[in-house]
């Protein structure tokens, strides 16, 4: 298995497979070293990946992604992306 780090530079890969597969993979780990990166990438290009961002946050929770998501939601276009994120921010919640 790649290291985390590994992972994280995944995050900026030009191919959206292999930054689908690292977040993927990021939030299974479910390390908040990735929280950052994750965050960044919640303004990747393809849907996707941003839908694969979202749903990893989501599994390493935090209280400091509930800010992070909400400004994803308020600046997302997307309704599929955007319902991610509500879900995320659900599952957060009930953590809290």
């Amino acid at each position: 298995m790649k290291d985390i780090t590994e992972l994280i530079e995944e995050l900026k890969h030009r191919d959206s497979n292999v930054r689908q597969n690292a977040a993927e993979t990021l939030g299974m780990i479910g390390d908040e070293k990735a929280i950052d990166s994750l965050t960044l990438a919640l303004k990747d290009t393809n849907r996707f990946v941003r839908q694969d961002v979202i749903a990893a946050l989501g599994k390493i929770g935090g209280a400091r992604l509930a800010e992070s998501l909400t400004q994803a939601f308020e600046e997302e276009k997307d309704e599929v992306v955007r319902d991610s994120i509500e879900r995320a921010l659900e599952k957060l919640q009930k953590i809290a």
